[in-house]
């Protein structure tokens, strides 16, 4: 969902298990552990073949060959990755579109996947989109058939029990107005953005709405082809939710006055699904999510990098979703 932090653990407890004896999670990841478990999974890698990065409760342990590991750091990321494997499934099941394949499944809980082939370069393509309207639209109605196929081919019945009914982002009205006064040093504009939040956490949702959505749909979760920009697949299922179709749409709307990429995307989606969506709803959940990013920079240096983004870029998009409420 976002860049972590540079631990994948929100605490900093020793590890609850090294892989001699492991049960289900790693605190402290190193190279040699994870070349270690993966052998005696019969998955073959030398410390030098692999990267890892800490991705919010759990490890990326890159593979060569198109390959990924991921390893649970705490008992939050060992459930994290049990209920991603569980839509993994039901999507390759399900829907023609590519989804990491799964072709490892660890017992102490690691899981190895085979990634969706082609390119993922979300700020070259970001960049690209605000020039060439022509791959804007190419790539939303990519986005609206894949969405399409998930939203309807998959039912309450199969996810009951297991998967969240709360998209994890953004973060809770609470937490936000915690923070912005942290991060903002504009009380009228504070208190604008605490008013779009309490907006959004007073929106009602349909149970006809409720599918299960990815959470988390942009161009940063695309595989491309190289050569040609076709979208191959999508990734990163990790916040899945049985939860408003709406949100699977808010991250298509640009710090530009148009709006393309969702144009393109409601055109395939909604007669494929026999529904008109709000737009109205999906800019609201749009600078909601702006807001909690904004929120989220307490403590980083207004000229670094939040999750891709300056203070002046957070604030630039901030501005841009609400000029459209």
């Amino acid at each position: 969902m976002r860049s972590g932090p540079h631990s994948a653990r929100s605490d900093r407890s020793p590890s609850h298990s090294c892989f001699g004896h492991m049960t289900d999670y790693v605190g402290n990841l190193t190279a040699e552990i994870a070349c270690e478990a993966l052998r005696r999974a019969g998955v073959s890698a030398s410390p030098e073949e692999i990267q890892i990065s800490a991705r919010d409760e759990r490890w990326a342990v890159s593979l060569p060959g198109e390959r990924i590991a991921w390893f649970p750091a705490s008992e939050l990321g060992s459930r994290r990755l049990s209920v991603e494997r569980g839509v993994l499934r039901l999507l390759a099941d399900r829907c023609s579109f590519q989804v990491p394949r799964l072709v490892l499944v660890s017992e102490y809980g690691f899981v190895v996947r085979l990634m969706v082939p082609g390119r993922c370069d979300p700020w070259d393509i970001y960049r690209r989109c605000k020039k060439d309207w022509t791959l804007t639209q190419r790539i939303g109605r990519s986005i609206g058939a894949m969405l399409a196929e998930q939203h309807a081919k998959i039912g309450d019945a199969d996810v009951t029990g297991w998967l969240p009914q709360r998209v994890a982002w953004p973060e809770s009205a609470d937490w936000i107005r915690e923070r912005l006064p942290r991060v903002l040093d504009d009380d009228d504009l504070v208190h604008v953005l605490g008013q779009v939040i309490e907006q959004y956490e007073a929106s009602r949702v349909d149970a006809s709405d409720r599918v299960l959505v990815h959470g988390d749909v942009g161009l940063h979760n695309l595989a491309l082809d190289p050569k040609s920009d076709e979208v191959n697949g999508i990734f990163d299922y990790d916040s899945a939710a049985w939860a408003d179709r709406h949100h699977d749409f808010r991250y298509l709307l640009f710090d530009v006055g148009r709006e393309d990429m969702l144009d393109a995307a409601l055109k395939i989606y909604e007669p494929k699904v026999g529904r008109i969506l709000d737009r109205d709803r999906i800019r609201l959940y749009n600078a909601a999510c702006a807001v909690s990013y904004l929120a989220f920079r307490v403590g980083v240096a207004p000229d670094r990098k939040s999750c891709g983004r300056t203070l002046a870029e957070d604030l630039r998009w901030v501005r841009a979703a609400l000029s459209k409420l």
